[in-house]
């Protein structure tokens, strides 16, 4: 069943700010209620995108983008910041690192200005010609770790919004849409808090800035007000919808046309279960599909490659999970007490359902409020990474009010939660899933799953000194109270280039194939340009070998 040699590659592409507009266009479909947010994308006004890794926020910015472009009422311009990480070590090492991170978001700005410029068939005078080449020359030695990098002339907000508007004006339109990709997610805190004084800087009646976060780790500046400042709209696709399976099932059909044909006549049924286990999320739905394709390609039947895939996925997901302490090292202890909530909600939830009817089984935790605020970071990380998804609130009157969550198919499916026995069919997965019953969940408390001190483990994972071993007693600590050492923290940029390819959210036999190869850090897997890993007889395919590099440079940036 594996795709034609042509197609693959392209095929199963997982990031949007990839794919051609072409592909955009035929393999993309939109709900009503993401129609709804490119038409905001498109307008006036300043707007966040929220929304989990893989739930479509670039593919709906890009959309936006290209509607613009196609429709001629802005002029548009599409940013991706996804390279910010790249600038950390520059905080560590030069005072004046804030200066020039700001003038790499709007010299990233300026750059997009030209891709813009060349689709609308607009030529550049020979002002605008000069300021985006040196914009290009910053960026590039920017990122290549160059601090001595300057612009010729110095950016501000406004001189930018004021040149945007007289380009836009040139082009015949009033105003400029500005689409920030990857945006204050992936950032140091003080990154994040500058780069929305330079969203909130930009916002006038002229510009107006549109930019994808995640939720759970943006840090606003202390000016920057969230419904005053800029509205914020959801993108993620609700699993537990009506319309949720017949939509994810036509994106299936125009992106894997080969696929879904030989699927035969229960290609339904076995789309749907895909389509529950990526849980939402169209970029999980994709790496389903390709897990799929590759195991039956070597003869395993179609029932195991799916059940297969929904593991590798289950797996790739607590990964990613994981991983957000390799970026923000100082919330181990929360990230570690998220791995245990998991854990304990999916036991519980498998408990429930062991003596229920299909019907009735559950896939929701209701944990009762008041949730501390320490905890609630914990929530809103797993939410970050698409662990879980928050839904509608209950109340039970004088019984107390709940917060509802949906815990990741994929996990549930993957550690049995759904109490099926032993010799279950597929579709009785899918339908235990996709008719929950509101009065079915798991009501319980967060002290009930972790234990009475579970808050106690609620703190910042702070770095030892590293000359007398002395714990730091605030995160803002300069100097070591025991031995007066001067305190610095580590580079994350550069510790997550030498991280082994095993923190990867990727099948182990591929890590394997990587470390048979040579390849056991990070950094070899993006210095790689011969990919030697691809040698015959490897289990590294062409499709394989761009999806790791695509991970490895996600891993490394947002």
């Amino acid at each position: 069943m594996a795709t034609k040699p042509n197609e693959d590659l392209s095929a199963f592409e997982e990031r949007a700010e990839n794919l051609s507009q072409h592909e955009l266009q035929e393999w993309t479909v939109l709900s009503q209620a993401e129609q709804s947010v490119v038409r905001k994308l498109t307008g006036p006004g300043a707007k966040l995108v929220s929304g989990p890794r893989g739930s479509g926020k670039s593919t709906l910015l890009r959309i936006a983008f290209f509607d613009l472009i196609k429709s001629r009422n802005a002029l548009p311009i599409y940013v991706n910041y996804s390279k910010a990480l790249a600038l950390e070590p520059l905080f560590h090492t030069h005072a004046d690192a804030l200066m020039l991170f700001r003038q790499w978001v709007l010299a990233k700005i300026l750059a997009g200005l030209r891709d813009s410029l060349q689709r609308l068939t607009i030529l550049e005078d020979p002002e605008t010609t000069a300021a985006i080449n040196d914009a290009l020359e910053y960026i590039e030695s920017l990122e290549a770790g160059s601090a001595s990098a300057k612009l010729k002339t110095a950016l501000s907000p406004s001189a930018l919004s004021s040149m945007l508007h007289n380009i836009a004006q040139k082009c015949g339109v009033a105003r400029t849409v500005l689409l920030l990709d990857d945006a204050a997610h992936a950032f140091s805190v003080r990154q994040q808090r500058e780069f929305f004084e330079v969203f909130r800087e930009l916002r006038s009646r002229e510009v107006s800035a549109k930019a994808a976060i995640y939720p759970g780790v943006t840090s606003f500046s202390p000016t920057f007000q969230i419904g005053h400042e800029a509205e914020v709209i959801e993108a993620w696709f609700r699993p537990d919808r009506t319309n949720y399976l017949p939509t994810m099932r036509e994106i299936a059909r125009k992106r894997f046309p080969d696929f879904v044909s030989g699927l035969g006549i229960n290609a339904d049924d076995y789309l749907d279960l895909l389509a529950l286990a990526s849980f939402g999320l169209p970029r999980g739905l994709v790496g389903l599909v390709s897990d799929v394709d590759d195991a039956s390609s070597t003869g395993s039947s179609m029932r195991q490659s799916i059940l297969d895939a929904i593991d590798t996925h289950a797996d790739v997901v607590r990964t990613v999970f994981k991983n957000i302490s390799d970026r923000l090292p100082r919330f181990k202890n929360y990230i570690d007490l998220g791995q245990k909530f998991e854990s304990a909600s999916r036991s519980a939830i498998r408990k429930f359902n062991r003596a229920k009817t299909i019907g009735r089984k559950t896939s929701t935790i209701a944990l009762a409020e008041p949730i501390a605020d320490e905890f609630e970071r914990v929530l809103r990380f797993m939410e970050y990474a698409g662990l879980i998804r928050r839904i509608e609130d209950l109340s039970k009157g004088v019984k107390g009010n709940y917060r509802r969550y949906l815990l990741h198919y994929a996990c549930l499916i993957s550690g049995n939660a759904l109490s099926l026995g032993k010799s279950y069919r597929l579709a009785d997965v899918a339908m235990a899933l996709r008719q929950p019953n509101a009065h079915a969940l798991v009501k319980t408390k967060a002290q009930t799953l972790l234990g009475a001190n579970f808050l106690a483990k609620c703190t910042l994972a702070l770095p030892p000194c590293p000359k007398c071993g002395t714990e730091r007693i605030s995160e803002d600590q300069k100097f070591c109270m025991n031995c007066g050492n001067e305190l610095r923290a580590a580079s994350v940029y550069l510790e997550l280039l030498k991280a082994p390819v095993s923190r990867l959210p990727i099948p182990a036999r591929k890590v394997q194939a990587l470390q048979e190869a040579g390849i056991n850090i990070v950094q070899q897997v993006l210095s790689d340009e011969t990919q030697r890993f691809r040698r015959p007889g490897s289990s590294i395919g062409p499709v394989w070998a761009k999806r790791i590099l695509t991970v490895a440079e996600e891993y490394v940036s947002v």
